[in-house]
């Protein structure tokens, strides 16, 4: 990963150190049988540049790729209401209740 991350040009230092009290939440992927997280991809500015890291189970990084600022990550696929959304967001409480 790190090599990757190299050959993107990606500043190490920040995208390594997941800060989501600094990071904007841009998209969460959820399990849509049982409404459980799966991946985030997050906006992070760093060295004048907008990054999306993609952050996995257990805080890992899955990737990391420089986007033009203005990329909102909405698209056909994306769910922001609904049974599924209404689903996720009773699971994502009581996990945050259990935490």
């Amino acid at each position: 990963m790190t090599v990757r991350l190299g050959q993107r040009g990606a500043p190490l230092d920040t995208v390594t150190r997941f800060d989501p009290g600094t990071w904007q939440l841009v998209s969460a992927e959820v399990r849509t049988d049982t409404g459980k997280w799966v991946k985030s991809t997050w906006r992070v500015r760093a060295d004048g540049r907008s990054w999306w890291v993609v952050v996995g189970l257990g805080n890992a990084l899955v990737t990391v790729f420089d986007v033009d600022p203005r990329r909102r990550g909405r698209g056909d696929g994306i769910v922001t209401g609904g049974h599924v959304y209404a689903h996720v967001d009773v699971v994502n409480a009581a996990l945050m209740r259990d935490a």
